[in-house]
C-alpha cells in the first residue's frame, strides 16, 4: 500500500529520566497508521532502545498517552494522517515524573486518586444482595457521560493547576469523587467531600479552563464535573446516607 514518509521526533532521556534532546527518525507509515505504528517501526528499524508504554493498542487501557504535537493524546488512537503535518513530535505527558523517554510515572496520579477514596463504602460490606440501579434513575442520569475514564492521565497533564500546584487532585481523581458521592450505595461522603473542600488541593482550585475537557479520550465532560461539585458543597448534607 501506498506510504508516506513522516518525520517523527522522539523526546529521549536516560535511564534516571534526565532529557537529552529530541532525536529524528524518518518512518514510511501508510495512511490508517497510528503514532504508536510509528513507534513500534522506529524500535524494529532504527532504535529499539527507545522506550514507551502500551498494552491494550485499541484505546481501552490508557497505558500509551503521552504528549504528541504539545497535546496529550492516546498514541494508539492518534492516526498520522489527522495530525496534518509530516512532523510529529512525542513527548512525554507532562506534570509528571519521566522515567525514561515517553515513559512517566504515574504515581503521583494515583497518590491524588487515593485521596478521593474511590473504593464503594457500602453500608452493609457483608450483604449478599444485589444493589440495583434502574437505567432510569437519577444516578444513571447524571453518570451516564462519566463513567468511562480509563486512569490515562491526559487530563491531569493538560491542566494548567496541576502545572503549579502539587496539591491539587486533578480532574480524574475529582471525577471519581463524583461518581461515589452520587452512588446511592456509597456511605463515605463525608469524608471525600473534607477532601473535595481542601481549600490548596480540592475543587476551589480549579480556573474552569476547559483543558481536560478538550483532551480527555473518552469525551468526559470532566469541568462541567468540577463545577457541579463546587455547587454541591453549598449542601453538602444532600450526599449524607450514613
Amino acid at each position: 500500500m501506498l506510504q508516506t514518509t513522516y518525520r517523527i521526533r522522539v523526546a529521549r532521556s536516560t535511564a534516571d529520566g534526565i532529557a537529552t534532546g529530541n532525536q529524528e527518525f524518518e518512518v514510511g507509515l501508510e495512511e490508517r497508521m497510528t503514532v504508536l505504528d510509528a513507534l513500534f517501526q522506529i524500535r524494529r528499524n532504527h532504535d529499539a532502545s527507545v522506550s514507551f508504554r502500551c498494552a491494550c493498542r485499541v484505546g481501552m487501557c490508557g497505558t500509551c498517552a503521552m504528549y504528541i504535537n504539545q497535546v496529550p493524546r492516546l498514541a494508539c488512537r492518534t492516526r498520522v494522517r489527522l495530525l496534518n503535518t509530516r512532523t510529529i513530535t512525542v513527548t512525554p505527558l507532562p506534570n509528571l515524573p519521566v522515567l525514561k523517554d515517553l515513559v512517566v510515572s504515574v504515581e503521583p496520579f494515583f497518590d491524588q486518586w487515593r485521596r478521593v477514596l474511590p473504593a464503594l463504602h457500602p453500608k452493609d460490606p457483608d450483604s449478599t444482595e444485589l444493589a440495583r440501579i434502574p437505567a432510569d434513575s437519577e444516578y444513571a442520569r447524571q453518570t451516564r457521560s462519566k463513567r468511562d475514564c480509563i486512569t490515562c492521565g491526559a487530563c491531569y497533564s493538560a491542566c494548567g493547576i496541576k502545572n503549579s500546584s502539587g496539591e491539587y487532585l486533578g480532574p480524574a481523581a475529582i471525577n471519581k469523587a463524583f461518581l461515589r458521592l452520587v452512588d446511592p450505595r456509597d456511605t463515605s461522603a463525608r469524608d471525600r467531600l473534607r477532601v473535595l473542600n481542601d481549600e490548596r488541593g480540592g475543587v476551589w482550585r480549579c480556573h474552569t479552563q476547559f483543558n481536560c475537557t478538550a483532551v480527555c479520550p473518552k469525551g468526559i465532560t470532566l469541568t462541567d464535573t468540577i463545577t457541579k461539585l463546587k455547587r454541591a458543597m453549598l449542601f453538602p448534607g444532600q450526599f449524607d446516607r450514613s
